[in-house]
């Protein structure tokens, strides 16, 4: 009968065990799940709080402008980032495309981020067909809502994390069970061995030795239960560390691969950290400034004198600074970090924005002027011809001649930026196909021959009896020729010669059209093939000035190179080459 007691003891003992353990997995796994929820959130909404203030300085772009911008930030950071207007409609996202995303305006995290300030939903993605956490933040400009940033991450790892930890706990609650049931049946010899046992260890994870702790404990009741709270401890202690050392690791990433130079400075200006984009920004090493006061790593006064502002007043400071004799345009934000008694420094390289945007308004004065000339000349004829030119049929003819003609200069005009436009943007379609570029050569010259000798200009071609075959388009090959032989016809006085021929170069095929024109001033050769680019008025000729922008994206779309050689009043030659194989 003690027999059966023992083992109705056991038994109910281990009962005990199993529903304790499994209830304290589910807590476990609950609380591990929002705690890493929490903690991704957490990082979500300082991503989105950053984002918040960088979005207004890009949002004014051009739609495909800011959504390649919004692409390379959310893949600079490793999250998925999207820009939504205030009616809900999807402005950028980093991984799809705004025109394939539908209307955000029920979703949750947008509404209560336009109503509370801050939204979180954790929901699945429409678009990539799985759960993520998300949060959005709205973009304002003093009280406008300019539009709703949301960053989002999936929750699968969270998952998986926290599978993970239940495996182990299940295991180890089989293994508590199992131990229960043996040390159930023995009866200890002492209670001091286990005490002793148990102090060990106490002092092993005091020292911070809890990977190299194995709790083994012999004995039962107190000494059983001491020894589970003590496992207990000792795991959770080690997942917290280690979601600690996870939360440093990710953090040491986003600075690593942030594109913008983060310093952060004590309340001396002493540096203390900076990012590899700080390093690369003012040609920096590390471990040479850390330490150091920022003015002496920077050498910059007008930088320093910002960071000195943000110090006294107390408050985020920005400001703009041009160095290397305004090659190089950096935005530079200050913020004091009161709850660690320092400050961070953002260091924003715009140079090439500020490149992009000169590019931007040198096109739309450029292309002013070039439909300034054939719209005035329009509105001069058809003035003319409403004055009473009309009721004079030969004359009337003649200024409908001029007009078709500044019409059809329109038409020019209009379809070379077409045709350039879609070649810049990956959209024409090249039908590469192995062929002899003899036969472009040949269609070319024949093409011109007339022009040339209206001109009276020698138009020759000069090739070797053999040439390898290259994959090429033709027909945009020979529009290359024509484009580069035509030009030579324009600058080319009467009695010069033109000369269109090919050879091999290593693994390339080189095609030139040399002239004996009036040539190129050596400081205009690097920028004739940018588009309007005219190098004087004696060179101006009647063209778009599109044509060697549109030959050079043509043979850059060929993988090949083009460029051009001149001695100013001896001519000119223009080449280009294309890859063989």
């Amino acid at each position: 009968m003690a027999r059966s007691l023992k083992w109705r003891l056991i038994s109910l003992f281990c009962l005990l065990i199993a529903a304790s353990v499994g209830l304290l997995s589910i807590f476990l796994s609950n609380h591990l799940e929002n705690s890493y929820l929490d903690n991704l959130q957490s990082r979500l909404v300082q991503e989105a709080t950053l984002l918040s203030e960088i979005v207004p300085e890009h949002i004014s772009e051009d739609p495909d402008s800011f959504d390649a911008y919004i692409k390379e930030l959310g893949a600079s950071l490793d999250i998925r980032l999207t820009v939504i207007d205030p009616g809900g409609q999807v402005l950028a996202d980093s991984l799809q495309s705004p025109s394939d995303m539908e209307n955000h305006s029920t979703r949750v995290e947008f509404i209560d981020a336009l109503k509370n300030g801050l939204g979180t939903s954790v929901h699945q993605s429409a678009s990539l067909g799985y759960e993520m956490l998300y949060v959005a933040i709205p973009v304002k400009s003093g009280a406008e809502v300019l539009a709703v940033v949301r960053v989002a991450l999936p929750v699968e790892e969270v998952y998986a994390a926290v599978g993970d930890v239940d495996r182990t706990i299940l295991l180890s609650a089989l293994i508590s069970i199992l131990a229960a049931g043996l040390l159930a049946v023995w009866v200890a010899a002492s209670l001091t061995r286990p005490i002793k046992e148990l102090t060990a260890i106490a002092r092993r994870i005091a020292r911070g030795q809890m990977d190299a702790v194995q709790i083994e404990v012999s004995g039962k009741g107190e000494m059983e239960e001491l020894a589970h709270a003590f496992r207990l401890m000792t795991e959770r202690l080690r997942d917290s560390i280690n979601a600690v050392s996870s939360e440093r690791d990710r953090l040491s990433a986003v600075l690593e691969r942030m594109g913008d130079g983060i310093f952060l400075l004590d309340c001396e200006g002493t540096i203390s950290l900076l990012n590899p984009a700080a390093e690369r920004i003012f040609k920096l090493e590390a471990e040479r400034v850390i330490g150091h006061s920022f003015v002496e790593a920077i050498r910059d006064h007008e930088i320093h004198s910002i960071f000195e502002h943000s110090k006294s007043s107390g408050k985020q400071e920005m400001g703009f600074v041009e160095l290397a004799s305004g090659r190089r345009f950096l935005g530079i934000i200050a913020t004091p970090l009161v709850s660690q008694s320092g400050y961070l420094v953002l260091v924003q390289d715009l140079s090439e924005l500020r490149r992009l945007e000169k590019v931007r308004r040198d096109f739309v004065a450029n292309i002013s002027h070039e439909l300034r000339t054939p719209i005035s000349s329009l509105k001069l004829l058809t003035e003319t011809l409403q004055e009473g030119a009309a009721s004079d049929a030969a004359v009337a003819a003649g200024f409908i001649e001029k007009i078709h003609l500044e019409v059809d200069k329109l038409a020019q005009l209009v379809t070379e930026l077409s045709d350039l436009s879609a070649i810049e943007s990956g959209q024409a379609v090249l039908n590469l196909q192995p062929g002899d570029i003899s036969t472009a050569i040949n269609l070319a010259a024949a093409r011109l021959s007339p022009q040339a000798e209206r001109a009276g200009i020698s138009l020759g071609v000069e090739l070797p009896e053999t040439l390898p075959q290259v994959k090429l388009d033709e027909n945009r090959i020979e529009q290359v020729l024509v484009n580069l032989v035509h030009n030579a016809i324009k600058f080319t006085p009467k009695g010069g010669r033109i000369k269109i021929g090919a050879r091999t170069q290593g693994q390339i095929l080189v095609v030139y059209v040399s002239d004996s024109g009036i040539g190129i001033p050596e400081d205009d050769l690097t920028r004739v093939f940018e588009r309007f680019y005219k190098v004087d008025k004696a060179r101006s000729g009647g063209g778009t000035g599109l044509g060697l922008a549109i030959s050079k994206h043509i043979v850059q779309a060929h993988g090949g190179d083009i460029w051009a050689e001149s001695r100013y009043g001896k001519g000119a030659t223009f080449s280009f080459s294309l890859p063989l194989g």
